[in-house]
């Protein structure tokens, strides 16, 4: 009898254990573009790497590491500041002067990323990061400003080579 139900409880045990598999089908693309010669086309997520990268970029920009910027972006970038209509084009040796240019009235500057998402839409070859973060001005006159950003960043083939940028107050 003590056979019967050890045979019967490991019987039990093997069954229970068996792994069963659930097919779930999820969306690869989501999301539309409503304008231009996109309109219709469908976007999927780029990759961790590249959002990596966008972020990267963006907290080095605040401490002044022009290094970890030029590894970040392509020979040449055109970045769109969030006044102004005029895109700025710089090649990656004019990194060092921008960013004390950019710097100059503050004596400090703190990022606190909120999220980066990579994006790559239908036909394109390289993903757009859209990276959301609050920045804390310190001025060298001892005033302090919050302010919201929101960076979209164009990266293809690991090298940033378009910045365009937001700004909100907070």
């Amino acid at each position: 009898m003590k056979y019967k139900i050890t045979l019967f409880l490991i019987s039990i045990l093997f069954i229970s254990c068996n792994t069963k598999t659930v097919e779930v089908e999820l969306n690869s693309t989501g999301g539309m573009a409503y304008q231009g010669e996109s309109k219709g086309k469908k976007f999927s997520f780029g990759s961790d790497e590249d959002a990596k990268i966008a972020v990267d970029l963006i907290l080095a920009f605040a401490q002044k590491d022009t290094e970890t910027m030029t590894k970040c972006m392509a020979d040449s970038v055109r970045y769109m500041p969030p006044q102004g209509s005029k895109p700025i084009m710089a090649s990656s040796e004019q990194i060092n002067e921008i960013v004390e240019l950019l710097h100059q009235p503050y004596d400090s500057l703190k990022r606190y990323i909120w999220n980066a998402i990579p994006l790559i839409k239908e036909g394109e070859d390289f993903t757009k990061v859209t990276v959301t973060f609050n920045e804390k001005r310190y001025y060298k006159d001892g005033k302090e400003e919050s302010i919201g950003l929101i960076d979209r960043i164009y990266i293809k083939d690991g090298k940033i080579f378009n910045i365009n940028q937001w700004m909100s107050e907070r």
